[in-house]
């Protein structure tokens, strides 16, 4: 299972090295909405809470049009009876997750550079603001691995993604937006109830995904 975890996650980021479509468009994405907002700002001055939502509102975003095509790409190129073929439905699982983790992680490490430097967003506890970026972009990375398996084969494409995902990932939207305002108006913050829940919700859904995947994935 390891050896079809690591074939199947170095498939998925040579082929996303060589395309380059869907790279390309979330971080050129994430690039523009953040330059915008900063621009748009003006260097007015806004509370905690709304850069917090205008933050996580990119990062949503963000994540719909990069971690769609996970599974997406394997029906539209015709290679997912292959995979079911090739390798266990949890391998396939896991390296999907674990590329949408890395690629997710990576767009919010530049968005949250841009964020900072073009909308001036002070953070005052920088520990506790980088635990709830990493902790909700687990959440986001998590749930959209398991919707897009969902949205490939139900046939969903473009927009209709963000509007299935939006139920599940709002209360990750939610506890993130609190807990990074918080860390950006309050100096010295421990870590809080909102960061424990992004991560169980993390745990929470990646053992549901496992559990469902198979009948999502396997045509009977």
């Amino acid at each position: 299972m390891v050896k079809d975890i690591i074939r199947n996650m170095r498939k998925d980021f040579r082929v996303e090295f060589r395309e380059k479509s869907a790279l390309q468009i979330a971080f050129s994405f994430a690039f523009i909405a953040t330059l915008s907002v900063g621009l748009v700002m003006g260097g007015a001055s806004t509370g905690a809470r709304e850069r917090s939502i205008i933050l996580w509102l990119i990062m949503f975003f963000s994540a719909m049009s990069g971690l769609a095509h996970a599974f997406v790409r394997e029906e539209e190129k015709g290679t997912a009876l292959l995979l079911r073929l090739t390798s266990s439905p949890s391998a396939v699982f896991t390296a999907k997750l674990l590329f949408n983790l890395a690629f997710f992680l990576a767009l919010q490490f530049l968005i949250t550079l841009l964020f900072v430097f073009f909308v001036e967003g002070d953070v005052a506890s920088p520990f506790p603001f980088a635990l709830t970026i990493l902790s909700g972009g687990t959440a986001l990375a998590s749930a959209s691995t398991i919707l897009s398996a969902m949205a490939a084969r139900a046939g969903v494409r473009g927009a209709l993604f963000p509007v299935m995902s939006l139920p599940i990932t709002l209360p990750v939207l939610f506890a993130a937006t609190g807990a990074t305002a918080e860390a950006m108006e309050r100096p010295g913050l421990a870590p809080g109830g909102d960061i424990i829940f992004l991560l169980a919700f993390s745990g929470a859904i990646i053992a549901v995904s496992y559990l469902v995947f198979e009948y999502i994935w396997i045509d009977e």
